[in-house]
């Protein structure tokens, strides 16, 4: 990716992070008002409902108790016991008697008139019934309710049912079960009131949010205008926003912080190729059955301007992605011919192998440096090993048209960390491969009472069928090294000989680990240390 894209991604990123958290922040801020609302109109609902069944109640309580008495000849003691009970009881104003329908006395006194019980009665638990409107009782206007059990009846003012205090603008309602509205607060829909009376729901639509609550005689709802869920919101965001703005300058600090890492990767990676910057590094492969070097694979490093240098696992798989690979591949090879021309005329029996990335492969690009490096040195093409990844194998006729060329051109191909990717014996039998290498995770289970461990002879009885010869990568051990003899594999390296080493100390290396075997010495292991560079 070039730096521009990079810098407009990074654009991109960091507006969405410092955007979405903030969207975020409302849209949390008006779904938890609108559930805040919802929960806070269902507790007034649950509350209307007690209040109602509460007044309903006392009337109950009014009317046994003229009944146990057996208040019913409309006497002046009974008359005065019946205000004494209307004085006494909380919500009920007035008690009245009636005779197949007539009304003969109430609270006040003796009935002149002839009034009669009148309306649809609505049914209560335990025998009682309700009317609206005054029931015959009482003049309709004054809006009253009336609670009867047989001759005996109870009226309470139908405000009382709702008289609930709230704290924020709201209509509270009560019907019956069946949806017969029975007060309401203010004026509603009257098909939102069927919708909340028919079952217990809580929701909202265009204008209005609402709540509704079922008890045992009656449905409960509360409603209100989603001009309070607004006023809400603004509530809820000066807690939300505090949150969004930091969790926005986190992201963008991460988009800022990642980008600059890609920026300045990919920006070192090009000055360090313009700068030819990468240099190899040599670790010695020995040949088991004799113990002398034979040569070494060149392993790439990056030293940076402070010192240190910088880890082939981390640089290697961005310059694959960001397609530089080629490019560093370029530099290698000019490296190890620059630095090894002389050694590789000296010793014909040595070679070095280099890496080639599936990209490498896949271009073919390689061939024509290496062959423009190798002219005019004396450097055998034999001495010049080619390894490629089994990842280099994904497009496998790609691979084996470029692999043939080079192998055509006299280089000595090798898979390397074999096992670990896509290999399998019928692409191993079709490729142009002379060399296997065997991976250091498969060298580590050797003696070892696991699973990988079964896996490590059937590699190099497989090689050995396919007349390949066998490179074990990895070697730490004696132990490990004799049983790899003893399979027949031709060649290791690994730490129990030498970490990989610059030009000149591998040069020391292999002077010295080879004479010492032409003078009958023993080959001592080098810098022997657990791991593998």
């Amino acid at each position: 990716m070039r730096r521009n894209s990079v810098l407009a991604v990074a654009f991109g990123l960091a507006i969405c992070a410092g955007v979405l958290p903030l969207l975020a922040a409302y849209y949390i801020s008006r779904e938890r008002a609108f559930l805040l609302e919802r929960r806070h109109l269902a507790d007034y609902a649950e509350w209307t409902l007690q209040r109602a069944d509460l007044n309903i109640s006392r009337a109950r309580t009014a009317l046994e108790t003229v009944m146990s008495e057996q208040r019913e000849t409309c006497s002046a003691a009974d008359i005065t016991r019946l205000q004494e009970i209307t004085t006494a009881t909380l919500s009920v104003e007035e008690i009245a008697i009636t005779n197949g329908g007539r009304v003969i006395c109430n609270s006040w006194g003796p009935m002149r008139d002839e009034e009669h019980v009148s309306g649809e009665p609505i049914p209560l638990s335990g025998g009682y019934m309700l009317r609206l409107n005054g029931g015959g009782l009482s003049d309709p206007s004054q809006g009253m309710l009336v609670v009867s059990h047989g001759e005996f009846h109870a009226l309470l003012k139908r405000e009382r049912l709702v008289d609930v205090l709230h704290d924020t603008p709201m209509l509270l309602g009560i019907a019956s079960l069946s949806g017969q509205l029975i007060m309401v607060s203010g004026d509603v829909d009257p098909a939102l009131v069927s919708r909340l009376v028919s079952q217990q729901v809580s929701g909202f639509n265009e204008s209005e949010v609402f709540s509704s609550r079922r008890g045992k005689d009656f449905a409960a709802f509360a409603i209100s205008s989603r001009s309070v869920v607004d006023w809400r919101t603004d509530g809820q965001l000066w807690k939300m926003i505090p949150i969004g703005i930091g969790v926005s300058l986190a992201l963008i600090a991460l988009v800022v912080w990642i980008s600059r890492q890609r920026l300045s990767l990919a920006g070192e990676l090009m000055t360090g190729i313009r700068r030819k910057e990468f240099v190899a590094h040599y670790q010695p492969i020995i040949e088991l059955s004799t113990g002398r070097c034979v040569g070494a694979e060149a392993l790439i490093r990056w030293p940076r301007p402070d010192g240190s240098t910088a880890r082939p696992d981390h640089f290697i798989p961005f310059a694959e992605d960001h397609g530089m690979i080629g490019q560093i591949t370029e530099l290698v090879i000019g490296n190890v011919i620059a630095n090894m021309k002389t050694a590789l005329v000296e010793h014909r029996d040595m070679h070095i192998a280099i890496n080639l990335s599936p990209e490498d492969v896949e271009s073919g690009h390689f061939l024509t440096v290496v062959s423009d490096a190798l002219k005019h040195t004396g450097i055998e093409t034999s001495q010049i090993w080619l390894e490629v990844t089994e990842r280099g194998f994904i497009h496998a006729d790609i691979a084996r048209a470029t692999l043939t060329k080079a192998r055509d051109a006299g280089h000595v191909i090798a898979i390397d960390d074999f096992g670990t990717g896509y290999s399998s014996l019928s692409l191993l039998e079709s490729l142009p491969v002379s060399v296997l290498k065997i991976d250091k995770s498969f060298v580590d289970a050797i003696g070892q009472n696991a699973a990988t461990s079964l896996v490590t002879p059937h590699i190099i009885e497989m090689a050995h069928s396919l007349k390949l010869k066998m490179v074990a990568e990895g070697i730490e051990t004696v132990e490990q090294e004799a049983i790899l003899v003893q399979s027949g594999v031709q060649y290791g390296q690994g730490w129990l000989y030498s970490k990989a080493l610059p030009f000149d100390e591998f040069m020391a290396f292999y002077k010295k680990r080879n004479a010492g075997l032409e003078e009958g010495g023993a080959a001592v292991p080098v810098g022997a240390a657990s791991g593998n560079v």
